[in-house]
């Protein structure tokens, strides 16, 4: 078949969407990425993998909701809510004073501009395949995009649901009427696509009790098999190259979006606990977001005990994580989503032979403690975070050894990529058929 994959970003770092196509272009199907321009960003490209990418041009702007408006009287309307013009997503801070009363507007307006972007992003998709036989995406903001796609096509389209979206982020603090909303007509689009896969076994049995759908196919995030060949891969030194961090120091590594509600401040704060803050320990962001901003503010003050690093490409991501002693999944159970949810970066810890510490009350953290291969805490307390990592950065040399090689036996006994595509394939292969 010939397979769509539609992504609300740039797929530069999509790694389950790329793996994904990836399973597919090699299963015999022919595969195109459909992404959103970005500065810099070529427009056409052929993967490795002979899949093509091309990105489109979509209008994401939040003042876009501000249409039929000329573009002054855009950015007027704009100021007077306190958004940026160019702004594709409200700022992090929490408003103060008279500002709180804009706040309503400003999601508001956010939520106009997604509804309202849907038509000219699903033109665009059409016109940059419009003869393929199934469209997908994983994002609830990219289903409606999709569902167009094929109604106008009269083709299919897959639902990858790596979130359960209005229990999640921003939109579970929305209120109850309009997650109620949402999840209607979630539920009804849902309800049209000609398969659906989850990215947790929690995920997935959610989706059944609160959709009222068929069990999706469950697809587990893991990353494919990290040097096989070997038993303990050693540590490359590129992250401490990278980084500016010598080899005697330890590294305490968070990788993935900087977004709230991640335990990304619960993590800055415990590297300020009297645990940690009497150490020579180095905690390392690697990824983007929007709070990138704040995180360079506490490098600037940390003396060098937190660093912050660009985002890095998926399929090189592990050389650098390797050289980590305590990786930091964080995802505090605040949302029922966060507490279903199995993250990319949990096994690409693991594959790299790096113990791990996660959230109490998560499917993270029953999944470590039956494999032993970190420990959990409360992320409201960073006094608790500071002292699993001071344990596990402290244990004996010989201890810290057998704990990275268990980690990474277990990872590549059945958490591979290879191992965790078999459902996605066969999907598709029924889809075929």
């Amino acid at each position: 078949m010939k397979v769509a994959f539609v992504a609300a970003n740039t797929f530069e770092y999509d790694a389950r969407q790329l793996r994904s196509a990836s399973a597919l272009a090699a299963d015999g199907h022919q595969v195109t990425l459909v992404g959103l321009a970005g500065p810099g960003l070529p427009e056409r490209a052929r993967l490795d993998s002979g899949i093509e990418l091309q990105r489109v041009t979509v209008d994401g702007t939040i003042a876009s909701a501000f249409r039929p408006l000329p573009p002054r009287g855009r950015r007027v309307v704009a100021g007077w809510l306190g958004i940026d013009p160019a702004a594709t997503q409200l700022p992090p801070a929490r408003p103060a004073g008279l500002d709180r009363l804009r706040v309503p507007f400003r999601r508001l307006a956010e939520i106009v501009a997604h509804a309202r972007r849907v038509g000219p992003w699903s033109a665009a998709v059409l016109a940059a395949v419009p003869d393929a036989d199934i469209y997908a995406c994983k994002a609830l903001i990219a289903l409606p995009v999709v569902r167009a796609a094929a109604r106008r096509t009269g083709r299919r389209f897959v639902y990858d649901i790596a979130d359960i979206h209005t229990e999640a982020a921003r939109l579970a603090r929305m209120p109850a009427w309009f997650r109620a909303l949402v999840r209607r007509r979630e539920r009804g689009w849902m309800s049209e696509a000609a398969g659906l896969t989850a990215v947790s076994p929690d995920v997935a049995d959610e989706v059944v009790r609160m959709f009222g759908v068929k069990r999706p196919t469950v697809v587990l995030n893991a990353p494919p098999a990290w040097r096989p060949g070997e038993a303990l891969p050693l540590r490359s030194g590129r992250l401490r190259s990278l980084a500016g961090i010598d080899a005697a120091r330890p590294i305490v590594l968070y990788q993935g979006g900087f977004s709230v509600d991640r335990g990304i401040e619960e993590l800055v704060a415990a590297m300020a606990s009297p645990v940690l803050a009497q150490r020579d320990v180095t905690a390392v962001f690697i990824g983007y977001g929007r709070l990138r901003s704040w995180l360079d503010e506490q490098a600037a003050r940390s003396s060098g005990r937190i660093v912050i690093v660009d985002a890095i490409p998926p399929q090189e991501l592990q050389d650098y994580t390797v050289d980590a002693d305590v990786g930091y999944v964080g995802q505090p159970p605040r949302t029922l989503n966060q507490r279903l949810n199995l993250a990319n970066k949990l096994f690409e810890y693991l594959q790299t032979g790096v113990p791990v510490v996660v959230a109490e009350g998560t499917a993270h953290c029953r999944l470590v403690r039956e494999l032993e291969v970190g420990a959990c805490v409360d992320l409201d307390r960073p006094d608790e975070i500071a002292t699993a990592i001071a344990r596990l950065i402290d244990a004996e040399p010989a201890e810290r050894e057998r704990l990275r090689l268990h980690a990474r036996t277990v990872a590549m006994a059945q958490y591979t990529w290879e191992r965790r595509q078999a459902g996605l394939v066969e999907l598709y292969r029924g889809l075929a058929g």
